[in-house]
């Protein structure tokens, strides 16, 4: 990866290596996704894990997408 800012590395690098996002895998009738947890009710999706390629074409389920779920109780 090249990455051209104005910036020294240092700023621009500041903090990543503390950084760890927390992913879960969420399943959505018959798709599972891998999410990053917002609230307690919405989280953003990362990956979509699925065997069927029309399962990719769902816009609400593509990477970045926010989705809203009901949890479970055990």
């Amino acid at each position: 990866m090249i990455l051209y800012s104005p910036m020294v590395p240092e700023l621009v690098w500041e903090g990543a290596e503390e950084y760890r996002p927390v992913f879960k895998e969420l399943r959505m009738g018959r798709i599972t996704l891998v999410v990053e947890p917002l609230t307690f009710t919405q989280a953003r999706v990362v990956r979509l894990i699925s065997t069927d390629p029309a399962d990719y074409l769902y816009s609400q389920y593509q990477p970045g997408k926010v989705v809203e779920f009901i949890p479970r109780e055990f």
